[in-house]
């Protein structure tokens, strides 16, 4: 009976188990254009190429928030003008030369129009990107300095030791910040953290699209169907289980082909403690939908119950919006809801016990309403 079920419904369970990648993988191109679309336009204009004037460019493109353009000087102060560039930054010849003879002034010119609304933002990073371009100069200066004045003999000239603090500065953190809680003193690097999450868009779609397919529930327990099964050589209750263990082990399956599509296009680990958390989640979702629909006899009041409690158990579960200050505060919040066990990789062990206890006693009042 589950496979003659499935032959006769394969379209919609196949759209229904496939809408959640699918809609994640939108969400998450969407929000990266509007990310790429907010960044500031400028333009760089290179008229030296030099290794330092190379890494200055280097890290100016690797800055956040800034879409740079390459053009030579006319064409970036007509866009300028035209207003397609909120500014122009030149890095002229001489560049290598300024910092090596430690000048810190008029390294690059800058261009602003009026309406150049982030212009002053963009200058202090360039302008500290190029400062420490000069500190490094300087500090090379002082060595060397000390071997001559303590009478050695120098076995690194001024681009090793510049490129040595270059390289400390990308694989060291240099910078730690310190916060305290409640007399609670906790120290991290600084990090930025991604707009969305992906596994968190995921549950979403994952979670609604569950409540969805398990509607049959409803539709073969309906009162026009109910006589059906005094005449099959099964009870309601055990193809009901059968089922619930078919689209277990379809939708685990499907799981675990996203998280491998996941590994391929975000770069998100998958490890076997990542797979116990998804098929740990996998299962309180199914049984939760599983028990919810045993309640209801209409599709339409399930649907709406459903959607409102998997929005419920996103927003508690820190799926959309971050509960770290809270969780801090009141760890017991990471217990009320499956999804933020799958976020940090755990087992939810109190839905579990919950969601067991309850299906026992489905199971043991013969398959009638739990009210």
């Amino acid at each position: 009976m589950v496979l003659t079920r499935f032959r006769n419904e394969w379209k919609s369970i196949v759209c229904w188990l496939l809408l959640p990648i699918v809609m994640t993988l939108l969400v998450m191109k969407s929000v990266g254009v509007w990310q790429e679309e907010t960044k500031v336009p400028i333009a760089l204009v290179v008229q030296e190429e030099t290794q330092l004037a190379k890494q200055l460019v280097d890290e100016i493109v690797n800055t956040e928030l800034l879409h740079v353009h390459f053009m030579v000087l006319d064409e970036a102060l007509h866009k300028l003008e035209q207003h397609e560039l909120d500014s122009v930054f030149v890095i002229r010849e001489g560049y290598e030369e300024s910092v090596l003879s430690n000048r810190r002034n008029q390294l690059i010119e800058a261009y602003s129009s009026n309406q150049s609304f982030a212009y002053q933002a963009v200058v202090e990073t360039i302008t500290s990107l190029a400062q420490q371009d000069v500190a490094r100069s300087k500090a090379s200066f002082v060595i060397k300095q000390l071997f001559v004045d303590y009478g050695r003999e120098s076995e690194w000239d001024y681009g090793e030791i510049i490129g040595k603090s270059h390289e400390r500065q990308q694989n060291e953190a240099l910078l730690r910040t310190s916060f305290s809680y409640y007399d609670k003193e906790e120290t991290s690097n600084d990090s930025t953290a991604p707009l969305l999450q992906v596994w968190g868009v995921w549950t979403l779609f994952a979670m609604i699209t569950t409540f969805f397919l398990f509607d049959w529930m409803l539709k073969e327990n309906r009162p026009s169907m109910r006589p059906r099964w005094l005449f099959t050589a099964i009870s309601f209750r055990r193809y009901a289980l059968g089922m619930l263990l078919f689209y277990t082990a379809i939708l685990f399956s499907v799981d675990v082909l996203t998280a491998f599509i996941f590994l391929a296009l975000f770069d998100e680990a998958v490890t076997i403690r990542i797979l116990l958390s998804l098929y740990a989640f996998r299962l309180t979702v199914n049984v939760l939908a599983f028990l919810l629909a045993s309640v209801y006899r209409q599709l339409f009041m399930y649907y709406v119950s459903g959607i409102a409690i998997a929005l419920f158990l996103i927003v508690i579960g820190g799926a959309i919006l971050p509960l770290d200050g809270l969780m801090r505060k009141w760890p017991w919040i990471e217990l009320l809801s499956p999804v933020q066990s799958l976020l940090t990789g755990s087992i939810p062990i109190g839905w579990l016990i919950a969601l067991s206890t309850l299906l026992v006693l489905w199971m043991w009042k013969g398959g009638k309403t739990i009210a």
